[in-house]
C-alpha cells in the first residue's frame, strides 16, 4: 500500500527496472503523512524491499522523510520501519545475499531529524539497526564479506560511525541511558578478517569511543557507563 502520489510513482519505475532486469524483484511500502520522497532502484533476481517472513515489513508514517534505496545483486532483502518525520535514510547494496533491517523509532518514540546512511559492498552481510530518538546520525559502511553489525541506539542526540574493511567481522555496539544531553558518540575502523567487536555505551555521562584495529582475529570489548 502506497500513500504518496510522488513515492509511487518513483517505487513503480523501480519495479518495472527490476523487473526487466531479472524477475522477482519485490517492493512492500506503506507510507503516511506528507512530503515523503521514496525512491527505490532494484537490479538482479530476488530483490526486496519488504520481507513477507516479517508481515512485509517495510513502513514509513509521518512527515518530510526521504529514503533512497538501491540494490544491486540477488537475494538482497531492506526491510525497515521509520517513524517521525525530517528523516533522511540512504542504503546502498551490492553483492548476494545481503539483509539489512533498519527499525527507526517505535510505537511511543518519535524517530526525528535522523540521518542514516549505509553502504555495504560484498556478500552474505548481516546488518541490524535499531534507533530511537531524535537527532542521532548514524553511518556504516562495509566493504567485505560475512561481516555482522548489530547497532541499537536508545540515546537522544548518539551519533556512530563504523567502517569496515574486510570478511568475517562481527561489531556489535549499544547506546542506551540520559546520557547529559549531547549523547554517546563511537567512531570504529576496522581492517581485517574475523575480528570481534563489542561496545557498550550507557549511563548519564556523556562518552566518547574511537576504536581502530587491524589484523586478523582481534578480540575487543569496550564497555562505559554503568
Amino acid at each position: 500500500m502506497i500513500k504518496n502520489n510522488y513515492s509511487m510513482a518513483a517505487i513503480m519505475a523501480a519495479m518495472f527496472w527490476g523487473s526487466g532486469a531479472s524477475a522477482n524483484n519485490i517492493v512492500y511500502i506503506e507510507q503516511a503523512g506528507s512530503s515523503n520522497t521514496v525512491t527505490i532502484t532494484q537490479i538482479g533476481s530476488t530483490n526486496r524491499v519488504g520481507n513477507s517472513g516479517l508481515n512485509n515489513q517495510s513502513k514509513i508514517t509521518g512527515g518530510n522523510n526521504t529514503l533512497t534505496a538501491s540494490q544491486t545483486g540477488d537475494a538482497n532483502i531492506l526491510d525497515y520501519t521509520v517513524t517521525g518525520s525530517g528523516n533522511t535514510i540512504t542504503k546502498t547494496v551490492t553483492g548476494d545475499t545481503n539483509q539489512i533491517t533498519f527499525t527507526c523509532g517505535d510505537g511511543t518514540t518519535a524517530c526525528t531529524t535522523v540521518t542514516s546512511n549505509m553502504t555495504i559492498a560484498g556478500d552474505l552481510n548481516t546488518v541490524t539497526s535499531t534507533i530511537k530518538g531524535t537527532n542521532i546520525s548514524n553511518t556504516l559502511s562495509i566493504t567485505g564479506d560475512s561481516n555482522t553489525v548489530t547497532q541499537t541506539i536508545l540515546t537522544s542526540n548518539s551519533t556512530s560511525t563504523i567502517t569496515i574493511l574486510g570478511d568475517s567481522n562481527n561489531f556489535t555496539s549499544s547506546m542506551t541511558g540520559a546520557s547529559a544531553g549531547l549523547g554517546h558518540t563511537l567512531v570504529a575502523a576496522v581492517t581485517g578478517t574475523s575480528n570481534t567487536h563489542t561496545v557498550t555505551q550507557s549511563g548519564t555521562v556523556n562518552t566518547t569511543v574511537n576504536v581502530t584495529t587491524t589484523g586478523n582475529s582481534n578480540t575487543v570489548s569496550v564497555t562505559t557507563g554503568n
